[in-house]
């Protein structure tokens, strides 16, 4: 296994890791794709070919950052190379003042595990455009 670094990940890959999930980001491949290449930090792991997780982050340099994605395929999971991935990714961001991820219900444990707390009185708002 292998943590990179680069953020020209194949797109094919990104979106068969998606898939892999079931996410529905995986439905906008190129949108997609432009969203991983213009993420702040993109840490990828590879096992082989095989694209087994992805980390990315968007940050203002300074204060702060936001882990849209983590991503690690379920083959994958429970071996502790999502905690790696997303170690790695946070190391970057050491010392910021807001650090911050929206996750599902039955993912909040491995957040959690990880360093992440709920805050009171914070939620996430999504706006929906038209829905």
């Amino acid at each position: 296994m292998t943590i990179s670094t680069v953020k020209d990940v194949p797109r094919e890959a990104v979106v068969g890791l998606f898939e892999s999930l079931a996410w529905s980001s995986a439905r906008y491949p190129e949108r997609l794709e432009r969203a991983i290449a213009s993420s702040h930090t993109v840490r990828t792991l590879w096992d082989g070919e095989v694209l087994a997780g992805l980390v990315t982050a968007i940050s203002d340099g300074a204060m702060c950052v936001y882990f849209p994605y983590v991503a690690i395929r379920k083959e994958y999971q429970g071996m502790g190379w999502g905690k790696k991935l997303l170690e790695s990714a946070l190391a970057e961001y050491r010392g910021f003042h807001h650090v911050a991820l929206i996750s599902y219900a039955d993912k909040r444990g491995f957040y959690e595990r990880s360093g992440f707390v709920r805050e009171d009185g914070k939620d996430a708002l999504f706006f929906r455009e038209g829905d």
